[in-house]
């Protein structure tokens, strides 16, 4: 009888637990599965000025290899493409990125067998550790949004934006942070002669 009633109220209790879940708004229900997934995800550490333009099986199987878990798919939407040479994507939660900065998940995305864009993002109440972060390891790239010949304009939210040229790409991220969204940070392969053009 005291079985019976310990599943009785299991079964209650994760009946409650779902319907609240499936009654939740939708940034409300995202913002849980992120944190229930970073519980368990890795840690970003690579630096985002060491992107570079890598091979794309190369690239999966070193993170696999670090136990990254991708949700891998071709035949983007033009929703999905950054570029709209981008063919491939790959993304993954992780728990933090680069100096412990609070992060949910990292986006790989691929032309041609070779990483064309990263994709980050970052809770909203990582926006300042993320700045503080950008303004310390990047301190010695320029900021391309400071040279008046440049109009990188603004992001979906109307914030300007900040971009960094370094060693094999642009990084792009908002100046300022919105109520309620995920930071964003993009890395963009550039080669070398492009970028001196700069």
């Amino acid at each position: 009888m005291r079985i019976i009633k310990v599943v009785f109220f299991g079964i209650l209790i994760f009946g409650v637990l779902f319907a609240g879940y499936a009654g939740m708004p939708k940034p409300y229900r995202y913002a849980l599965e992120d944190w229930y997934h970073s519980l368990l995800a890795p840690k970003f550490i690579e630096s985002p000025d060491y992107f570079s333009a890598r091979d794309q099986a190369d690239l999966l199987r070193e993170y696999k290899n670090r136990q990254y878990k991708f949700n891998c798919y071709g035949n983007l939407s033009k929703e999905e493409r950054i570029a709209e040479s981008d063919d491939y994507s790959c993304n993954a939660y992780i728990s933090s990125a680069f100096d412990n900065v609070p992060a949910t998940q990292v986006t790989f995305l691929f032309s041609k067998n070779k990483l064309s864009h990263v994709r980050m993002e970052f809770p909203e109440k990582s926006f300042l550790k993320l700045h503080d972060y950008l303004s310390r390891k990047l301190v010695d790239f320029p900021r391309l949004d400071q040279d008046t010949k440049f109009n990188f304009g603004t992001d979906n939210f109307g914030k300007p934006l900040m971009v960094w040229a370094v060693r094999e790409g642009l990084i792009t991220t908002a100046a300022q942070s919105t109520a309620g969204q995920t930071q964003l940070l993009l890395w963009s392969a550039m080669d070398a002669p492009s970028l001196r053009q700069l």
